[in-house]
């Protein structure tokens, strides 16, 4: 029989979609089509929920909801499917959710609080280095007649400070 028969042979058989479900119905008691078809039904309706991508700064939020307030919504590609948790379990999440953005407003606050304690350090490192030019001025106009090398020392002390000041952009 050549390939070509086979074929044919193949293609003119009946095909029973659910063949191997029957034939298993004598070893579970015939209840596998049952199952089978069960399972298929909560497939086919169990809810599908929309997985979305949420962004906001540089902050990036994955949700199966609308995005909150002041976040931009991107859809990504795929569904989502969400057994809602117990009531315990979703106490035990928004406890976690509420010391999370707990935390968050703290570690901002501890950010603005350095941030504000900088400014301030620079302010004082430039009077400081206001008042170290000063005094070299000072000394340098009470011995004018220093010899090359204190005159050296001093141009070079100043420079150091001047280029403080500017980094520090004083």
């Amino acid at each position: 029989m050549s390939s070509a028969d086979q074929v044919r042979l193949i293609t003119r058989r009946p095909f029973y979609a659910f063949k191997a479900a029957a034939d298993c119905s004598g070893i579970y008691g015939g209840n596998a089509m049952r199952q089978w078809f069960v399972l298929l039904a909560l497939g086919l309706f169990m809810g599908t929920a929309h997985a979305g991508k949420c962004v906001s700064g540089n902050k990036t939020l994955y949700t199966d909801t609308a995005c909150p307030p002041g976040w931009q919504g991107t859809a990504l590609g795929g569904n989502l499917s969400r057994i809602s948790p117990e009531p315990a379990t979703e106490a035990a999440n928004q406890q976690f959710l509420q010391k999370r953005q707990a935390e968050e407003n703290e570690y901002q606050a501890r950010i603005a609080r350095e941030q504000a304690e900088s400014v301030r350090t620079e302010v004082n490192q430039c009077h400081w280095l206001g008042n170290q030019i000063r005094q070299l001025d000072y000394d340098y106009s009470v011995r004018r007649n220093a010899r090359l090398p204190e005159q050296e020392d001093y141009r070079r002390r100043y420079r150091a400070l001047r280029d403080q000041q500017a980094r520090l952009r004083c």
